[in-house]
């Protein structure tokens, strides 16, 4: 047997990646495609579409809304929704440790080092749906824009489009599980009977 046959035979066969392994590569590569698409008017959008859900802004618009008697009972549902959320988000966060898309990706400083989930996305989504039991006009605008919002996370570059995904049900559910609890007769309503 010669030296090259000899070396062939021990060459490693390909690793086969997993499932997850897979997932997360594509989650990657799907992330490059988008931000390779950025323009400069686009991008400054994005930012500031995305400023509406950064927590300082949140709590200055919960606290404004606070001393207008309309709006008092739309503050609290909206304050009880992002704070639920938010703390979801974070304990997840912490859990998972996922690191941010590289810096060469980011057209935005990310707000921490953990990416997954999306707590912008988790707040818009949460904030649209805690809306309708209070100003179901105002839900659907909301849902369009925590689509915008979650859209803009990935076009900044700062998350994957998996920690979007996972933000977007995190926000869903707490806000359809706090609309169910503070609207039972409206929610109840809604519900299909078997």
């Amino acid at each position: 047997m010669s030296i090259a046959e000899t070396l062939q035979s021990f060459e490693p066969e390909p690793v086969k990646l997993s499932r997850f392994a897979r997932l997360i590569a594509f989650d990657q590569r799907l992330l490059r495609r988008l931000v390779q698409s950025r323009r400069a008017r686009a991008t400054f959008l994005m930012r500031s579409v995305c400023r509406l859900y950064d927590p300082d802004m949140v709590i200055m618009a919960v606290a404004v809304a606070l001393f207008h008697p309309a709006l008092v009972d739309v503050a609290n549902r909206a304050g009880v929704a992002l704070a639920a959320t938010s703390l979801l988000a974070y304990l997840v966060k912490r859990l998972v440790r996922r690191s941010r898309p590289h810096n060469e990706l980011h057209a935005s400083a990310p707000p921490d080092r953990y990416s997954f989930p999306s707590g912008h996305t988790a707040a818009a989504f949460s904030l649209a749906i805690a809306m309708f039991g209070s100003m179901p006009l105002l839900a659907p605008p909301l849902l369009l824009l925590a689509v915008i919002v979650g859209y803009g996370r990935m076009y900044l570059g700062v998350h994957y489009p998996l920690d979007v995904a996972a933000g977007a049900a995190i926000g869903l559910i707490t806000g359809s599980v706090l609309a169910l609890l503070q609207f039972p007769q409206q929610a109840l309503i809604t519900l299909p009977s078997f």
